[in-house]
């Protein structure tokens, strides 16, 4: 419905246009809210029977990279309307990065599990205080059957085409 890019890279210059058939630029007012890690509000610039939106290379390079809602919303008047919701996602410049985490969520779970069963194997404590909260490590049975099931997942998603886990069945016939 809305011709706002689905995704940006931090730094860049974006322009579109908007044209919505029941309202008319020249008496109204055409806005685009921008949520996520962080904010941006834009107006859309009048031009004929059209809006014309821009995030400039200074608005984009602040908008942290991830996922983000947009939302249109039109004033007529004294009437606002909101219009719909559009998801953005904002892209790291690779100019400026000096880290990037290629890591899947499971990758890095499993590294941390990884940690922990090193911690309790080297025989670091299983529970402690922190303040009046008391903190448990898990049993290392159920940090290990949590290993072994990431390590399955990580697996199939390097190589898709592999079989294993649980789910194997083969059957024999006559």
């Amino acid at each position: 419905m809305f011709n706002i890019p689905k995704q940006i890279t931090q730094g860049d210059t974006v322009s579109w246009s908007e044209t919505l058939e029941e309202y008319n630029p020249a008496t109204d007012t055409l806005k685009c809210f921008i949520r996520g890690k962080s904010i941006l509000d834009l107006t859309g610039v009048s031009n004929g029977n059209q809006w014309d939106f821009t995030i400039d290379t200074n608005q984009s390079i602040l908008l942290a990279a991830g996922k983000y809602n947009t939302q249109f919303v039109i004033e007529s008047g004294k009437n606002k309307k909101a219009l719909g919701i559009t998801e953005l996602i904002v892209c790291p410049s690779f100019e400026k990065l000096t880290e990037l985490e290629t890591r899947s969520a499971d990758e890095i779970e499993l590294e941390n599990i990884n940690k922990a069963i090193n911690k309790l194997a080297s025989g670091a404590v299983s529970e402690y205080w922190i303040g009046d909260r008391k903190l448990r490590y898990q049993d290392l049975e159920q940090l290990t059957k949590r290993q072994q099931y990431l390590r399955n997942r990580v697996a199939m998603r390097k190589n898709p085409s592999a079989i294993g886990g649980r789910n194997v069945g083969i059957r024999f016939s006559h």
